[in-house]
């Protein structure tokens, strides 16, 4: 069966890296392991966004699909250092804002890839568009 309309194309949002504190522990939730990374400190640039992260948020970690060898990824949630093209990262990011300059981030999906080191983490995000 043919699609009944054209693919979506993905549109570079912007990449973030940041320093990142180690990960507290939650607990278990209805979708497996929670855990929170306080950030401390990064930067986000893209065509439609250019900052400085500064300290105070976190990742909550709700939502993300990692893959790879399980020593690998044991390595990972430790917080050790990981060749990226060891595993795959993927993320399905929201944004939230109350500023009308990007408020139109906050109905848009959002994917991304992700790496993770000791002490940081970068997301390559892209928001879902069709062109046509």
């Amino acid at each position: 069966m043919e699609p009944i309309s054209p693919p979506p194309t993905l549109t570079h949002l912007f990449t973030l890296r940041c320093a990142v504190d180690p990960p507290l522990e939650i607990g278990m939730g209805p979708y497996g392991r929670r855990r929170c990374v306080p950030i401390k400190s990064g930067t986000v640039r893209g065509k439609y966004l250019v900052g400085e992260v500064v300290p105070g948020g976190a990742d909550f970690m709700t939502e993300g699909t990692r893959s790879g060898p399980p020593e690998v990824l044991k390595a990972l949630m430790e917080g050790d250092g990981v060749d990226p093209a060891s595993y795959w990262f993927h993320l399905h990011i929201k944004l939230e804002t109350g500023h009308e300059k990007y408020r139109w981030m906050t109905n848009r999906v959002i994917v991304g890839r992700a790496t993770r080191a000791k002490g940081e983490v970068a997301y390559d995000a892209y928001f879902l568009e069709n062109l046509s």
